[in-house]
């Protein structure tokens, strides 16, 4: 009988172990740096690390997606007759997506040093207006970029259940855009163009 309590014992806190040692971690987040790049706009994120009950090394690692919404409106000196700023004379609008891998390198993910893959696909235009003969004036350029990359970052607790994320990677992108000139009601492709800029971010987050 002593030996089956015991037993039983065993088994109770070996579940119960592996069920506190198997319960995820959550990070939502917001990017403080997109609201004050070219583009512009706001960026919801959510990053899950993977079951650690399964493997020790799934314990470092974690997936994230990045969503934008882009928007932005930027102004430009006009010149005639009379000098002047329209503030609203270009006007962003799109979106993007962008999924990671990370690897932290401590057991403490997702809080840490680590290093992350990571894909990028945004899909935004540019109308431009000159206010001065209005809307019948106007120039639009779509874009459509697909990116891919590497990076490096640390993640770290501000308060208990705050963090703050700071990412800086390199991508590599392909660049796909078509423009429709002033008078005119079609879309002329431009040739592809490939780009290569470094990535940098900075997100705020909730850890649950």
């Amino acid at each position: 009988m002593k030996n089956i309590f015991t037993i039983l014992l065993l088994i109770t806190s070996t579940s119960i172990y592996s069920q506190s040692f198997r319960a995820s971690r959550n990070v939502i987040s917001t990017s403080l740096y997109q609201p004050f790049t070219t583009i512009g706009g706001y960026t919801l994120s959510f990053e899950r690390t993977l079951d650690p009950g399964y493997s020790l090394t799934v314990a470092q690692f974690s997936y994230k997606l990045n969503v934008t919404s882009l928007y932005n409106n930027k102004r430009a000196r006009l010149d005639g007759p009379q000098r002047f700023y329209d503030s609203d004379a270009y006007q962003y609008s799109g979106f993007a997506i962008m999924p990671e891998i990370r690897y932290y390198f401590a057991w403490d993910a997702p809080v840490g040093v680590y290093m992350n893959l990571f894909g990028s696909y945004a899909d935004y235009s540019r109308i431009y207006t000159d206010v001065r003969v209005g809307n019948a004036a106007n120039n639009e350029t779509r874009y459509s970029e697909i990116g891919r990359g590497i990076g490096a970052g640390y993640q770290f607790k501000i308060f208990d259940d705050f963090t703050l994320d700071i990412l800086v990677g390199y991508n590599r992108l392909v660049l796909n855009s078509e423009i429709k000139n002033f008078g005119s009601d079609e879309f002329i492709e431009n040739p592809k163009e490939n780009d290569e800029k470094l990535y940098v971010n900075l997100h705020f987050g909730f850890n649950f």
